[in-house]
């Protein structure tokens, strides 16, 4: 059912550092297309600050909220109630009240795949993922391309132990972890790729494999968007690969956020204009 809107709904971006983010152009334009009374802000704040954020939304001055780095994981412990993907993840994006409690949940998973379906990048049941990264965004990208049924998922980070609890979490039995530094370790597991994800925020000159030696039919995807083209995702196309930025994720999980808060279909074609016309400025 579609919630009924009191005269104004206030949603934002919890983050830091997130200035350049186009998600307000994005679920503003998704507001307009269903007639949804509202804003859409960025909510760039300190640790310190999070607690007030916390009452707004508890007190329903805040409609909703996404969030990102680097509160995805502490929100999550403030939450009353974590759903769907965020239990799992035991990190959030995506914040709301029902029922006088406070909600977390997280779309990334779900938008990752989403946006590689659509893209006909998803990968084929079997084989390899190598996925750079053990943080949130990371571990959404090990759950999805778990449930796509990849054999094995092999999750690169600087901090082992990380990269261990994630695979641990996630999937003990797909899921593998990798030291960034296991120069040997890192060859083999490029040789086997299918699919090849940078979750970690890094760019091509900091990527600790070299793209030579992934197969020529191995999938790139770069979860950055900005600055365009990535780096990352160019040299791949350079060298042949299907590659992809993370616009597309930002899209989907940002509109199955925006789904989540107002009950009502997100509109794909608006949201998608707004959100590329954004990264073009």
């Amino acid at each position: 059912m579609p919630l009924v809107a009191p005269p104004w709904l206030q949603f934002g971006l919890i983050g830091s550092g997130i200035g350049h983010s186009p998600s307000p152009a994005m679920q503003r334009a998704a507001l307009r297309a269903r007639e949804i009374q509202g804003d859409y802000t960025l909510l760039d704040v300190t640790p310190a600050e999070l607690p007030g954020l916390l009452r707004q939304l508890r007190g329903r001055e805040l409609a909703g909220c996404n969030v990102t780095v680097p509160y995805k994981t502490a929100l999550a412990t403030a939450c009353d109630r974590l759903e769907g993907d965020a239990s799992i993840c035991q990190a959030v994006n995506t914040l709301l009240l029902r029922d006088e409690q406070l909600i977390g949940e997280n779309t990334d998973a779900r938008g990752f795949e989403l946006a590689l379906g659509y893209q006909r990048l998803r990968p084929e049941p079997g084989g390899s993922a190598l996925v750079l990264g053990a943080g949130g965004a990371a571990t959404a990208c090990v759950l999805a391309l778990c449930r796509m049924r990849v054999d094995e998922v092999v999750v690169v980070a600087r901090r082992l132990e990380q990269a261990e609890e994630l695979c641990l979490r996630v999937s003990p039995e797909a899921a593998r972890p990798l030291d960034w530094h296991d120069a040997a370790g890192l060859a083999r597991a490029a040789r086997e790729a299918g699919t090849f994800v940078n979750a970690a925020s890094v760019g091509l000159a900091a990527v600790p494999i070299s793209l030579e030696a992934l197969p020529s039919d191995c999938v790139v995807v770069d979860l950055r968007y900005r600055p365009r083209p990535v780096d990352l995702v160019a040299a791949a196309r350079d060298r042949g690969l299907r590659a992809t930025d993370g616009a597309e994720m930002l899209l989907f999980q940002g509109m199955l956020s925006f789904q989540h808060w107002t009950g009502v279909d997100p509109p794909w074609h608006a949201a998608r204009a707004a959100l590329e016309e954004a990264l073009a400025a």
